[in-house]
């Protein structure tokens, strides 16, 4: 399991330092959700794959706190997963796919069926540490760090 990875914008020269670390354990349950159909291309994103009650980084593009960008989370599994994070709250956050979408202040998560996709589009406000689960099956967490670092 990949704990750590860096990645630096070529184009600023401050650039956005992420690093993502994900656990994850086998635990048993289920409940209903949200997913998506087509994010643009110019949206900076994190690509996350549930697969085998992980979360599991497939895509990670440079984010800076105060810049909008989209959360696309992918359900391999035969099982609904939650996606929700303190990140969420207070803020504007809007969630779409296939034909459902939720927006607003004072959403907490999602819900996502099997074979699903998801798209959470926000602004992080600020540097540090992201932390996401899922409410469904409480031991399936990840993390995620913003940080600005000079990059040469």
């Amino acid at each position: 399991m990949e704990k750590h990875r860096m990645l630096r914008s070529r184009k600023v020269r401050w650039g956005a330092l992420a690093i993502l670390g994900l656990v994850g354990w086998p635990v048993i349950g289920a409940t209903p959700i949200v997913a998506l159909d087509v994010v643009p291309a110019q949206e900076p994103r994190i690509e996350i794959t549930i697969r085998d009650f992980k979360y599991v980084r497939t895509k990670m593009e440079s984010i800076r706190a105060g810049t909008p960008m989209v959360f696309v989370v992918h359900n391999e599994d035969a099982v609904r997963h939650g996606f929700i994070s303190p990140l969420f709250l207070g803020r504007s956050v809007e969630g779409e796919g296939e034909g459902i979408k939720a927006f607003g202040t004072g959403i907490e998560g999602f819900h996502l069926d099997p074979g699903k996709t998801l798209a959470i589009r926000l602004t992080p406000d600020r540097q540090g540490k992201i932390t996401f689960r899922c409410d469904l099956h409480p031991e399936v967490q990840g993390e995620l760090y913003l940080l600005d670092v000079p990059v040469g």
